[in-house]
């Protein structure tokens, strides 16, 4: 990658989208803390942030790699499947919320996100370790 006519060096590009998943991450603590206090923060105050830097982070890290990705096999197939699952738990929270317009509660939908993503990304790390063994 050419970032200003410089090369970018891969351990940067890994250190700058770590950080920018952690922050992505880490935004929920104030949304999570405003929450408990009672009050009711907007959810699309802190959803842009967070994707941003999941996303943006994810990106990052996966430009830093020095060689292209392996071949898919099951366990990695899985796991983006189980990702994908966890992020599509969304739609109908989004689709109560935005087109019909209903109170939704947002502890129905977050175990199952987090469970696919969380999901995903061990078998991710286990496919990682197979690797290198």
């Amino acid at each position: 990658m050419i970032l200003f006519n410089k090369k970018v060096a891969p351990e940067a590009l890994l250190r700058v989208g770590t950080i920018l998943v952690w922050l992505g991450v880490l935004t929920w603590l104030p949304f999570i803390v405003l929450h408990v206090a009672g009050q009711n923060p907007s959810l699309f105050l802190f959803l842009p942030i967070h994707l941003f830097g999941v996303i943006g982070g994810a990106r990052l890290r996966a430009m830093a790699r020095p060689a292209p990705s392996p071949k898919k096999n099951w366990r990695r197939l899985a796991a983006h499947f189980l990702i994908l699952v966890g992020v599509l738990v969304w739609a109908p929270y989004f689709y109560l919320k935005l087109v019909m317009h209903q109170a939704v509660d947002i502890t129905q939908y977050l175990p199952f996100h987090l469970l696919g993503i969380f999901g995903g990304i061990v078998l991710h790390g286990v496919e990682y370790f197979s690797r290198k063994v």
